[in-house]
């Protein structure tokens, strides 16, 4: 790769040169004549100094000196500029060995070298330097205005190694307000005693309440990638009543502070890594093809037109209900994604019930591949209004899948959730119909797929933005009961394993994702409570009111005669699905709307046995 020449460049090759001549300057005359002239040698260097001029500037360049990022230097860029500085000043010293016909002292040129060594790295290492000290000097002789040191965060770092390292450097990672880090906690015992940056290592993590404490700290920041998540949970759960904050340090960005220091959130302590989107996978099967998105402005719909943008679709079709919700995904794809955003992404408001706007929408884009996320999803709301369930999420599902039939759509995968299993509820039974529903029109041209999975975090219809409200508003967070269960996966890796399903279909399945452990949902609350600066039950009251009607303790994701087998994929499973006892008669209910006779419950109790209503 050729070198750019750059103002900046030449400039830092004009004084590595000068600095090459002043170093050999200031050898001779401080080794030999100490502040006296040496005619012979200095008259030679100053007649000669073009040869060190080019000297350097060869040997500079061929060593890879100049194209150093000397904001984040490291073993090699030291290796190379002292490599560059040895040989430059080694054959200036055989050159003078030609020119006078006699070697002079070797410490001459060992002095020469360090000069110059010494002057390039200051050159380019100065702000580092003065970052090093002006931390030094901040943390020791408290160099910050009374006022500004009054109102600086009292931090606490978990953490003495590189990341620990670079945040005490680099103040545009250390957030808006100025910090005083009064101490750091690190588990290695070899490190206790001993100072990071002038910050001192008092302990490991075990005496974190009582320095919190005893320090009056007001925010601690981890800094250590390699955490895991329970111990993360552990740390959390140490942290005494005096309204203390954790932060994460990620990434290694050295002049963005967002991508250096951010809240602790909820996923950070589920213990679960998210999973990559296999682009290259995905696009051997939808590269090129229109993709409608029912419920596209909700939060799973939302989430997979994110990830459809970053694969080569033709176009992205939001077929949603709610306007507000579609036009404020539509400009928010337009901002993050530019161009791309602009011109691969068609809005179309609409019902999934509307089957002449359906039939119209389908006809205008030909969609080859539609993924139907539209869904009543409240299970207390539900239970009030069970007629709607059936219209929507049964009906709806219908009227999608008819048109996805009538104008040959190629796949079709239905989002379903874990409440379809053993529902108690009409949602869920709502649900495990429009699975029945789906699988039965696999038969034709049209490839019929449903993915089931469980709770998904910060989505609509999650607990998680109801418990940061009720803290925000001082409380109570109010839990159903206190042994109450469930999956969680963040909606990120809901969305990208639902793409990597349907690419893996063949029409009829019914796929399952690895929710990995179930979560008590009072841990849940707690954490949130504590990642707030709260302690539970003493700032924030928990209050168990009950279960709701049709709530369970616990969510299944499988029914007791599906097979689960595995895929090529580790957290994708696929269910041998068993068909409705009554299929034929689910089918010609379905044509005629399923008439109810003013008892919805009966009808899907009929058609979907194991719905035990409590």
């Amino acid at each position: 790769m050729r070198l750019r020449f750059t103002p900046k460049i030449f400039v830092y090759a004009l004084a590595d040169s000068f600095f090459h001549w002043l170093s050999w300057m200031a050898a001779i005359i401080g080794y030999t004549h100490l502040f006296v002239w040496d005619t012979p040698h200095v008259g030679m260097l100053t007649s000669n100094l073009w040869v060190v001029v080019l000297l350097n500037l060869f040997f500079f360049t061929i060593c890879g000196v100049y194209r150093s990022l000397w904001q984040h230097p490291g073993v090699g860029t030291m290796i190379r500029i002292t490599t560059a500085v040895f040989f430059s000043t080694f054959v200036v010293y055989l050159a003078f060995r030609f020119y006078l016909g006699n070697w002079i002292n070797p410490a001459i040129g060992l002095l020469a070298f360090y000069f110059l060594l010494t002057l390039s790295l200051a050159l380019r290492l100065y702000k580092l330097v003065l970052e090093i000290l002006m931390s030094y000097l901040q943390n020791h002789i408290r160099l910050l205005p009374k006022t500004q040191e009054a109102n600086a965060v009292r931090t606490l770092i978990l953490g003495a190694g590189d990341s620990a390292s670079s945040l005490l450097l680099n103040s545009s990672q250390q957030g808006a307000r100025p910090r005083k880090f009064l101490g750091i906690l690190d588990n290695d015992r070899r490190k206790h005693g001993y100072s990071l940056h002038g910050v001192t290592i008092l302990g490991g993590d075990g005496k974190l309440a009582q320095i919190i404490n005893d320090l009056s700290i007001d925010e601690i920041i981890i800094a250590i990638p390699s955490m895991k998540n329970d111990e993360l949970r552990q740390i959390v759960r140490r942290i005494p009543i005096n309204r203390c904050k954790v932060r994460l340090l990620s990434g290694l960005s050295a002049n963005k502070a967002s991508d250096m220091l951010r809240e602790i959130n909820i996923a950070d302590l589920l213990g679960r890594k998210e999973t990559e989107l296999d682009t290259s996978k995905l696009n051997s099967w939808i590269s090129k093809k229109v993709v409608l998105v029912t419920g596209g402005g909700g939060s799973i719909g939302s989430e997979l037109c994110r990830q459809l943008l970053q694969l080569d679709v033709e176009k992205i079709v939001i077929y949603e209900i709610s306007e507000n919700n579609a036009y404020n995904l539509k400009e928010e794809l337009k901002i993050k994604f530019g161009q791309v955003g602009r011109f691969k992404i068609a809005v179309r408001i609409g019902s999934i019930q509307d089957t002449k706007r359906l039939d119209a929408v389908f006809d205008e884009f030909k969609p080859s591949v539609v993924f139907h996320a539209a869904a009543y999803k409240h299970v207390p709301l539900m239970e009030e209004c069970p007629r709607l369930a059936i219209d929507n999420n049964v009906l709806g599902t219908y009227f999608t899948a008819q048109a996805s039939i009538k104008h040959k759509v190629e796949r079709f995968v239905m989002i379903s959730t874990d409440k379809a299993v053993n529902p108690t509820n009409v949602m869920g039974a709502s649900k495990r119909l429009a699975e029945l529903v789906t699988l039965s029109l696999n038969r034709g041209i049209t490839e019929f797929v449903c993915v089931r999975f469980g709770n998904v975090l910060d989505s609509n219809g999650s607990v998680i933005p109801v418990f940061k409200r009720q803290i925000e508003a001082g409380g109570p967070v109010t839990i159903t009961h206190p042994d109450i269960i469930r999956y969680f996966m963040t909606i990120t890796e809901a969305a990208r394993l639902v793409l990597e399903a349907g690419a893996m279909a063949a029409g009829g399945e019914i796929f399952i994702l690895d929710m990995g452990e179930q979560v008590k949902i009072v841990d849940l609350a707690e954490s949130l409570i504590r990642m707030a600066g709260f302690t539970p039950d003493v700032d924030i009251k928990i209050e168990y009111i009950g279960l709701r009607p049709g709530e369970k303790l616990y969510e299944e994701l499988l029914l007791a005669e599906e097979g689960l087998t595995k895929t090529v994929h580790d957290k994708i499973f696929v269910v041998r699905p068993t068909p409705a006892l009554n299929q034929d008669e689910l089918m010609a209910a379905v044509e005629k709307n399923i008439p109810d006779n003013g008892d919805v419950r009966r009808v899907i109790k009929h058609f979907v046995p194991e719905y035990m209503p409590e």
